[in-house]
């Protein structure tokens, strides 16, 4: 399913994660909303720097969530 929320849009919204992701820590998450804080792009790739609730971070594509 394809994201139909605009670029600008996303920064400060939360997520739902639609796969189990690896926090910068190595900790596996999965029935989290992470909030997300930024979208970059790097190689012609987007993707979301995402803020879980115990402050930890990571990078994610935005295949990998659903913008709530």
């Amino acid at each position: 399913m394809t994201d139909t929320v605009g670029i600008e849009d996303v920064v400060g919204r939360r997520c739902r994660l639609l796969k189990p992701v690896r926090d910068r820590e190595g900790r596996t998450r999965f029935d989290e909303h992470p909030t997300i804080v930024r979208r970059i792009t790097n190689l012609d790739r987007n993707m979301y720097l995402v803020r879980f609730g115990d402050g930890a971070t990571t990078f994610l594509f935005p295949d990998e969530v659903a913008v709530e």
